[in-house]
């Protein structure tokens, strides 16, 4: 605005009749050529991610992976994880990678997800500082934990939708995590008692079938999308560009 202004007064006062253009690029490239930029300038510098926003199909170049979408304030986090983490590790699984590998892995990605939108609601709700600490300084590899914390904070219910049995097959899955990362396999007292399963014994070397790692993946981003969808409840995106996109969407689909 002050190299905008200084030429604009400089035009003013020089007598001379005429059309004066002030070119806004060259307005820009001066910034700063006489000291420091100032700490709010931006450039057009490609940042680190980019992305297409699901809702309303805006184009967004952002620093870092996670976002908000710079049109309709939608969030990319569970783009992110169904369209490329879990999609790659479906890739792998298919490809002959280790299904407990995969698990460990979705596991570990469900974990960074949560951990994300745990973020925001420390940066975006007031709460304790004993809320803001488990939200922001511990993990989220226990789903009963998880699942409590959440619906009593927030009223998000992470595994809204589920079956009992499909609940009970992802919390086993979140505590064999534990066991293929740092036991190789076998089984310790502590997956006996904090998964309940009865299925095995101590120091068996447990296996998962390529099927229930896929089945892993699906109920993961259900329980993602559950997370999203409330989030987005507390926090609602702008509901014109969402509209306007899938009214368009709709013109291009009619034959």
């Amino acid at each position: 605005m002050r190299q905008y202004c200084d030429i604009l007064s400089e035009a003013l006062s020089c007598g001379d009749d005429g059309e004066v253009v002030i070119d806004m690029d060259v307005v820009a490239d001066a910034v700063g050529k006489e000291g420091e930029k100032p700490a709010f300038y931006v450039s057009e510098k490609s940042q680190q991610c980019k992305f297409t926003c699901k809702a309303c199909g805006e184009f967004n170049d952002i620093l870092g992976r996670f976002g908000y979408c710079s049109l309709c304030g939608m969030r990319n986090d569970l783009a992110d994880f169904e369209g490329q983490t879990v999609s790659t590790i479906r890739d792998r699984l298919n490809s002959g990678t280790a299904p407990e590998d995969c698990v460990r892995d979705a596991v570990a990605s469900f974990d960074s997800f949560m951990a994300q939108v745990a973020k925001q609601l420390v940066e975006l709700v007031p709460m304790t500082n004993r809320r803001k600490n488990r939200l922001s300084k511990q993990r989220f590899h226990d789903l009963k934990e998880v699942r409590a914390t959440f619906k009593e904070w927030f009223d998000i219910d992470v595994c809204a939708g589920m079956k009992e049995e499909e609940y009970g097959f992802v919390v086993r899955r979140f505590h064999r995590r534990h066991v293929y990362e740092h036991h190789g396999g076998e089984v310790d007292q502590k997956y006996i008692d904090d998964s309940g399963d009865t299925t095995v014994c101590l120091k068996q070397h447990i296996h998962e079938a390529q099927e229930d790692a896929h089945r892993l993946l699906s109920l993961l981003v259900k329980m993602a999308r559950n997370v999203h969808g409330a989030f987005h409840e507390l926090f609602p995106p702008i509901l014109g560009p969402i509209k306007d996109f899938e009214e368009r969407m709709a013109r291009m689909a009619k034959p």
